[in-house]
């Protein structure tokens, strides 16, 4: 049995983190299938309906096994992405990684940081972690300034769903 950390549920000045249910999955499918996502950014067949349902289930299966994971944003109650912190391995070592991916129509109005800034809180003073990776590929110039934003410094280089990947990291 997890741990309730509490963090089920935050709130930013705009936006609320809550556990990913089964009934996000329209809204998952929607994004993750965005024909306005770049296929620079994000290759197209890593985008399909199946892959989403799949992300969906690993997120609400993580927040079981462990008491915390990647939040379903919701913007004035209506899911617009998700933005959180996961186990997960980057280039070959465990981590906890801080991730995010939203709605296109939502792009560019500060979303990701602004729920980057609650992960990265919950990670440092509720859980008490002592390091944050996070990683994308290269010409992600958008997501590469989120993790600036936050604080995060460009660490190396690795491989991830086959593609080179930029790694960026924070600690305590």
């Amino acid at each position: 049995m997890p741990i309730d950390f509490g963090i089920d549920r935050v709130s930013t000045a705009r936006l609320t983190g809550r556990r990913p249910e089964p009934g996000d999955l329209g809204a998952y499918v929607r994004m993750f299938t965005d024909p306005r996502v770049s296929e620079d950014v994000w290759p197209e067949h890593l985008r399909t309906a199946d892959l989403a349902e799949s992300n969906l289930k690993a997120s609400i299966a993580h927040w079981e096994r462990w008491g915390f994971g990647p939040w379903t944003v919701l913007r004035d109650g209506v899911p617009i992405g998700y933005d959180g912190i996961r186990y997960a391995e980057v280039d070959g070592r465990p981590v906890v990684e801080l991730l995010w991916f939203l709605d296109p129509d939502h792009w560019g109005q500060g979303y990701a940081t602004e729920m980057g800034r609650e992960a990265v809180r919950v990670a440092f003073e509720v859980l008490e972690l002592d390091e944050l990776m996070a990683q994308t590929v290269e010409v992600n110039r958008a997501s590469r300034s989120v993790m600036e934003k936050l604080g995060m410094t460009h660490t190396g280089d690795a491989i991830h769903a086959g593609l080179p990947h930029v790694v960026y990291a924070l600690g305590r």
